[in-house]
Order: C-alpha cells, then structure tokens, then sequence
C-alpha cells in the first residue's frame, strides 16, 4: 500500500492510500481524488502547501516562498536571505525573508567576522631607568 496526502474540504491534510482512489478528475481548481470517504483535493497554493507541509518543517517566510527550515544553515540579515549551505556564494540557492518574518530565521544568524586587527606597537612607552 502506498499513501499520499491530500487536503480535505475543509483544507486539513489526510492521508489518503492509492488504493482507496476510486477517480481523478480534473477541474480549474485543480485534480479532486474521489474516494468512498469523500473528495480529497491536491494542493495548489502555498497556503494550501503550508497545511499539508507545516507538520514537516516548512515555513512561509515571504510571499513568494515555502522554506523547508530543516535545510536552513544560514540568514543574511543585510539582504534578507536564507541559505541552504554555509559558507553561501553568489551562486548558492536562497529564499527571501520578509521583514515580518525575520523573526523565524534570526537563529541562523552568524556572527560576523570581524576585520579589526590589534595594534602592532604598544599604546605606551616604557621609562628608561637612569
């Protein structure tokens, strides 16, 4: 048996097993699982997604994105950014955060690396004994 999860009508996930898949049928919204249970729809938003999917570590951090925040490693509070790897590049995959939001990430922050350098010479002279 194999199992996948839909949302019911009420938008909770179920687990629904193929076996109990009676049709599919396709519609605007998107495709509805008929069972003898009932109707089972897929999601098609990320508010749908975010139901389905929030049990299992996923969080909205901005409009536009679903962020599994188990592969989260890192937040770049100047641009916004989650990283999925630490150290990021140019070329590494993120997701933007919204200010309303920075408060799910701030625990990704690292401290930055400072450039400051002691001074080479000593602050003070020394006095010669005569």
């Amino acid at each position: 048996m194999s199992g996948f999860r839909l949302l019911d009508e009420d938008g909770k996930p179920v687990e629904v097993e193929l076996e109990e898949v009676l049709a599919i049928r396709p519609t605007s919204n998107g495709p509805e699982f008929h069972t003898k249970r009932g109707i089972f729809y897929y999601p098609t938003t990320l508010e749908e997604f975010q139901s389905l999917l929030g049990e299992s570590g996923f969080e909205r951090l901005d409009r536009g994105n679903l962020v599994n925040m188990n592969h989260a490693v890192a937040f770049d509070k100047k641009t916004r950014k989650v990283y999925f790897e630490d150290p990021w590049s140019k070329d590494s995959l993120f997701a933007t955060v919204s200010e309303a939001n920075m408060h799910k990430v701030m625990h990704l922050v690292r401290e930055e690396q400072t450039s400051y350098q002691p001074a080479a010479k000593k602050l003070f002279w020394t006095r010669k004994e005569v």
